[in-house]
């Protein structure tokens, strides 16, 4: 038991700590920079990491789409952020072209952004509040996953009213 006491106090230190976006500059397609903490002020922001060369992330794109045009006048946007590197950035137009996709799409050809998610899997999702603080994260795409995407949207959006 005393051996458990510890790990137990790690534990619950780590699920009380709030993790905020990191604050970061990332460039558009047209090489705009743009703060990524004010593109999400005063929003609920669905973050989608995606790369060019990710089938499930393809097969997520329509879903996002669907999402930020459901959500937008509820003060909800998704912005997606290509991983693609210097080799691969090149096809990111034609992908958002062929996608239709409607929502900001961001660069982070370096991968700053991602590396701090610890993760290393494809599509990567995170939903922020209005004021940045990260909600939930997500890794991975399955059809049906959409539903739990919206259930967390619809979730901040009521604990956004209550404050």
């Amino acid at each position: 038991m005393m051996r458990l006491l510890p790990l137990l106090l790690i534990v619950a230190l780590s699920f009380g700590q709030e993790k905020n976006l990191p604050k970061v500059n990332l460039k558009d397609m047209k090489n705009k920079t743009h703060s990524l903490n004010k593109l999400v002020d005063g929003q609920v922001t669905l973050i989608n990491f995606w790369a060019t060369y990710c089938v499930p992330c393809r097969k997520e794109m329509k879903h996002l789409n669907r999402i930020n045009k459901t959500y937008a006048d509820q003060n909800v946007q998704v912005i997606g952020i290509s991983i693609d590197d210097s080799r691969t950035v090149g096809r990111v137009k034609s992908m958002v072209k062929s996608q239709k996709l409607k929502y900001t799409i961001l660069l982070d050809t370096e991968q700053k952004l991602y590396k701090n998610f610890n993760t290393s899997a494809m599509p990567f999702s995170i939903l922020v509040d209005a004021q940045g603080k990260i909600l939930w994260e997500h890794t991975g795409y399955l059809p049906g996953d959409e539903v739990q995407m919206e259930s967390e949207i619809k979730k901040a959006l009521a604990a956004q009213k209550k404050s």
